[in-house]
């Protein structure tokens, strides 16, 4: 019951971070992106199919579900593994946790066969846009991974309506994990998922067995390690020519 409460608390923050960093605010930095391309590219169609300079609802309706609902079922899945131990780095545990987000899974976002870094505006400007997502993402889930820690914890009417929504979060949680990790294995090495994710079991197990804590910081390491090397590799790509 502990672990469910545990995981649906951080599901459920993740859920709400990733609407309002990886949907609504992703939504204006592509808005930004648009308009340092300049009036010249107005109407021209983004690698998604998306016209620049049209800002319609179907659009942004479409980044919330795909991307800000998404990611955020996701990133409070990875939340619930990692926060034992990024919680020690406290006040600061949010941003390291989008710093590491940022090093493992980076290269998603910041793809060399996506031309549109260098196509519209800045590509400096876009990458640094896009990467800041990662760390205010962090930072936001970490903060309401606390606030509804906090709720759920208390014995108002409030607090059995978070715990309810919290363990809703779970399935939809679990079903998007798998369905990322495995669209993410098409986009690096086949075995990178089974890393991610044998990293954060072995994390896990240390912390529950109480075996040595290096043991858990090695995997998580390990596991950042793999990505971050995509994610580095890809910015001189991205920043060809600047």
């Amino acid at each position: 019951m502990a672990l469910a409460r545990h995981v649906g608390a951080a599901t459920l923050a993740g859920l709400i971070a990733g609407v309002l960093v990886g949907g609504l605010l992703g939504r204006v930095v592509m808005r930004i992106a648009g308009f340092t391309a300049g009036p010249g590219l107005v109407g021209s169609f983004t690698a998604n199919g998306n016209r620049v300079g049209d800002i319609t609802v179907r659009g942004t309706a479409e980044i919330l579900l795909f991307v800000g609902l998404s990611s955020g079922l996701i990133g409070g899945v990875l939340y619930a593994a990692v926060e034992p131990w990024f919680g020690r780095l406290r006040p600061w545990h949010g941003l390291a946790y989008g710093v590491g987000l940022l090093a493992t899974f980076g290269f998603t976002v910041l793809d060399p066969s996506n031309l549109d870094f260098r196509r519209f505006g800045s590509a400096p400007l876009n990458v640094a846009m896009f990467a800041a997502l990662f760390l205010l993402f962090g930072v936001a889930t970490a903060l309401l991974f606390d606030r509804v820690r906090s709720l759920i914890d208390g014995r108002t009417k409030l607090a059995r309506v978070t715990e309810a929504l919290a363990f809703m979060a779970l399935i939809p949680g679990a079903f998007a994990t798998v369905l990322v990790l495995t669209a993410v294995a098409g986009l690096a090495e086949p075995l990178f998922p089974i890393m991610v994710a044998l990293g954060l079991l072995i994390a896990t197990v240390v912390r529950w067995r109480g075996l040595p804590d290096p043991i858990g910081y090695a995997a998580l390491g390990a596991t950042m390690l793999l990505g971050a090397a995509r994610t580095i590799g890809a910015l001189p790509e991205i920043l060809a020519g600047f």
